[in-house]
Order: structure tokens, then sequence, then C-alpha cells
């Protein structure tokens, strides 16, 4: 089963589904597919989807993937990293409407090294194709399942380190923001 995650951001990302359903039209792609689709107004024919998941439902989905195709999105790619997935990452982009500017394309170039970019949408379908040889020849000399289980280990020992540390403080007199001030 291959995954598709478009994230909670309010714009539609129609191309992505879009994409996917053509090509399971045209036989391009065999294999099913799900997408949580988000905000996307399109109503697929071949693609299986839900609006939104419970959190465990999609880690579960996550987990027993053969492809997780994902947008831009940080967390969505590092979820992917930590079920030892090399992620294809399609980002959102403004030209489209998909966002409000293309940061997602430049996160997704910046770290090509880890994931599988997919910035023309007429990519996908040849690198699903050729997904197990793409993941295989990512650098480092260990292959791309275990370059993103090591890179989420370390990205998860780096969180455990910052939520031990002590909280900071404000200074005497301070409140945070969108807090009651002291009586």
């Amino acid at each position: 089963m291959i995954l598709a995650t478009v994230g909670t951001h309010e714009d539609p990302f129609d191309r992505l589904l879009g994409e996917l359903d053509r090509l399971l039209d045209t036989g391009e792609l065999t294999e099913p597919v799900f997408c949580q689709s988000g905000w996307c107004t399109l109503e697929p024919t071949h693609v299986e989807t839900a609006r939104q998941l419970p959190f465990d439902e999609l880690q579960h989905k996550m987990a027993t993937a053969r492809i997780i195709i994902t947008h831009g999105g940080p967390a969505t790619i590092m979820q992917a990293l930590a079920h030892g997935k090399v992620p294809i990452v399609v980002p959102r982009q403004a030209d489209f409407g998909e966002h409000v500017d293309d940061h997602q394309v430049r996160f997704a170039r910046k770290i090509s090294d880890r994931v599988l970019p997919v910035i023309d949408i007429a990519e996908l379908g040849p690198l699903i194709a050729s997904y197990d040889e793409r993941v295989a020849a990512l650098p480092a000399g260990e292959d791309g399942r275990e370059r993103a289980r090591v890179f989420a280990e370390r990205l998860g020992g780096l969180c455990e380190e910052v939520l031990e540390r002590p909280r900071w403080r404000l200074p005497r007199g301070l409140t945070p923001p969108g807090s009651r001030s002291p009586r």
C-alpha cells in the first residue's frame, strides 16, 4: 500500500491527489493508494481517502505502508523518517495556490539526501516505479532506510534532550504572551 498525506494546511492539494488518481486510472500505478486528503476538493475515483485521521491511525498506516508520499511539511517528513521510510516529498507550491510561498520546495531540496523530492508532478509516477533503486542510491554508504532510521533516532534523542532541560524563566514581573498578568 502507498500512503499519501497532504497535512492539515487549509489550502487544497488537489495536484497531488489528482496525479495519484490519474496514475491508478491509466494503470501506471497498480498498488492501492490511501490518501489523508485534508482540504482537497477533488473527489478521486481510484484513491481511497479520508480527510483527517486520528494520530494513532496515521502512524499505523505509516508503519505498514511500502511508500509514504507527503507534502513538504517537516513534521510529516520526520514522522515518515521515524518509521524508517524514505518519503517521496511533493512540496506544496505557491504558483498552484497550495501555500503562501515556496518554503516547502526549499526545505525538500535542502534535505534531498534523506528524502526523494518531486517538484514537477510529472516525475511522481516514474519515481514511484523506481522507488527501491532510488532509495538504495541515496548517499553516505548506508541505504536510505538505514539513513532514515539513524536520522530519526538522532532527532528523537535531541528532542528528549531539549525536553529534559530546565524551562527558561521570564524575569520577575514579565508574563508569557497570552497568559494572565500577576496580581
